[in-house]
């Protein structure tokens, strides 16, 4: 049977050209804004001073109207945060194309381990723990930028001496390390805003001061600073541990009845030839 090879060929060019290419779905890429809450923090002066200082802070991600962090055991990346607040994520996010809303949470440092929707941190007493709760980062349909309004988790104790004359200062040396008690293993609940507490075994410990457990620093007639401290909270009221080159350790009493997370104490300890009070 003859068979004409012009009709294939025909064939061939019109089947070609009912062909068309799918162009890809375009990705929307999701843009990341960070900046403290200053109308909840605006007499906290932690270790951080700016922004961009809290670096790379740890993201965490969950699509759908409700969001829900309880399956994360880990980040699920980092972000850099600029001076101008802007975040350059480690990962770059884009939406959903189903158009599924995005859900983030964020913050800084990295957390010990995260389990069953809880963040657990170690408190080190000179390093602040910060979060910034769920944020609705918008849809494919309807993006908006996910912006993260940070809070400092813990509070700042700082401590202030001074002596009441140069036989007062010669009589207690100088100063080894000031200490206060307190949970050093923090739980962030992931679904609940804000919700920092005491791990279930707090770990307490006494922790110095910046001035660290083997300083040697003169009491002189004026105050001045003794170092500071980050921490949950504490036994109340709150004693300080003071020890010196020619005391024993002396725990002293402070009129501080409570520790509210975001906010700066001040102690004033005032040395006597056998005593110390707070001022």
């Amino acid at each position: 049977m003859y068979r004409n090879p012009l009709l294939y060929i025909s064939l061939f060019i019109l089947s070609g050209c009912s062909v068309h290419e799918t162009e890809p779905e375009q990705l929307f890429p999701i843009d990341f804004r960070a900046a403290y809450s200053l109308s909840l923090d605006v007499t906290t002066k932690a270790p951080i001073y700016d922004i961009d200082q809290m670096e790379p802070i740890q993201i965490l991600r969950s699509d759908g109207i409700a969001a829900d962090y309880s399956a994360h055991t880990a980040p699920d990346l980092t972000g850099t945060v600029a001076a101008d607040g802007i975040v350059t994520p480690s990962v770059p996010q884009h939406y959903d194309l189903n158009g599924e809303q995005a859900n983030f949470m964020a913050f800084y440092p990295v957390a010990r381990n995260i389990q069953a929707g809880i963040a657990n941190f170690k408190i080190t007493g000179q390093e602040d723990v910060t979060a910034a709760q769920n944020v609705y980062a918008g849809s494919s349909g309807s993006p908006s930028t996910a912006a993260f309004a940070f809070r400092h988790l813990l509070a700042q104790v700082r401590i202030q001496v001074c002596a009441q004359n140069s036989s007062a200062s010669s009589t207690w040396g100088t100063i080894t390390y000031l200490k206060i008690e307190t949970p050093t293993s923090l739980n962030l609940d992931l679904n609940a805003w804000p919700a920092p507490s005491a791990a279930s075994n707090p770990e307490n410990e006494s922790l110095p001061t910046s001035i660290g457990g083997n300083a040697s620093q003169t009491i002189t007639t004026t105050y001045s600073s003794a170092g500071s401290l980050m921490i949950l909270n504490a036994t109340y009221p709150v004693q300080v541990k003071v020890k010196t080159a020619k005391k024993a350790e002396v725990t002293v009493t402070t009129s501080v009845w409570y520790i509210s997370p975001g906010n700066v104490y001040t102690i004033k300890l005032f040395f006597k030839n056998n005593t110390i009070e707070v001022q």
